[in-house]
């Protein structure tokens, strides 16, 4: 008979290993939209299209300065 110490390892083990990789898809994911994100950027950076937001530049630097 298993005690219950060994069962609620068991569970344990198998619940760590589903957020391991619920977690790895997670990043894969995030990873994708910021390369994505990138890309898209580079792109406009190329055509001379991208324009700096300097509203929200400016208040994250003074944001940093705070």
């Amino acid at each position: 008979m298993i005690n219950p110490i060994q069962q609620s390892y068991v569970a344990s083990a198998s619940l760590n290993n589903t957020s391991k990789v619920e977690r790895e898809a997670k990043t894969e994911q995030s990873q994708k939209v910021e390369n994505d994100r990138v890309s898209k950027i580079a792109e406009q950076i190329k055509n001379g299209t991208y324009q700096v937001d300097l509203k929200a530049t400016a208040a994250a630097v003074a944001d940093s300065l705070i």
